[in-house]
């Protein structure tokens, strides 16, 4: 009994202080012109260890919380909705992604997810509830210029992925036995 009263301690600890320096990342994104990518991706990556760890209900768990403090924090609803839609829900996501067999499908649904995903958080700043420098930044845009955007936006998110595994593979090898001794 005692061990489990441990296990969940240490459980809602590191939850806890990930949380923190999820929000606090998020903040500093706010404050730095190219944060509105960065940071929310960055942020995410401090999901990793509770879904290696704890699993994706936990993991979930705590997206949902940090979700709810970043609309209450973060005054950039972009960077909030990067956070919401794209990078933490993605990386909730990837475990249970990555554990299908077709390597074709798994790509696919990867791709499928983020384009999907950054579709929508940006019809909901555009059309649901209107960010007028958004929306008038977003006049600008030709559709070409959109689709080139979109382009990027794949490329970007084929490297972040990567450097999604490795840095899973830095934490397990590295990092996990200073954590949990």
């Amino acid at each position: 009994m005692k061990n489990k009263r441990k296990t969940e301690t240490m459980k809602i600890a590191l939850c806890g202080i990930l949380a923190a320096l999820c929000i606090v990342i998020m903040l500093l994104g706010f404050f730095l012109a190219i944060g509105t990518y960065a940071a929310p991706a960055i942020a995410a990556i401090c999901l990793l260890p509770i879904v290696y760890e704890y699993g994706e209900k936990t993991a979930a768990t705590l997206y949902l919380a940090i979700s709810f403090l970043s609309f209450i924090v973060i005054p950039d609803y972009e960077l909030t909705f990067m956070f919401v839609f794209v990078f933490g829900l993605y990386t909730v996501f990837k475990f249970r992604i990555d554990r299908m067999k077709n390597k074709t499908a798994k790509i696919a649904v990867k791709f499928l997810f983020i384009n999907i995903s950054v579709v929508f958080a940006y019809l909901i700043l555009l059309v649901i509830f209107p960010v007028k420098a958004l929306v008038s930044e977003f006049a600008r845009y030709s559709v070409g210029f959109i689709a080139l955007l979109m382009i990027v936006l794949n490329i970007t998110f084929f490297v972040y992925d990567k450097a999604l595994e490795k840095i899973l593979v830095l934490y397990v090898v590295k990092f996990r036995k200073r954590i949990f001794k």
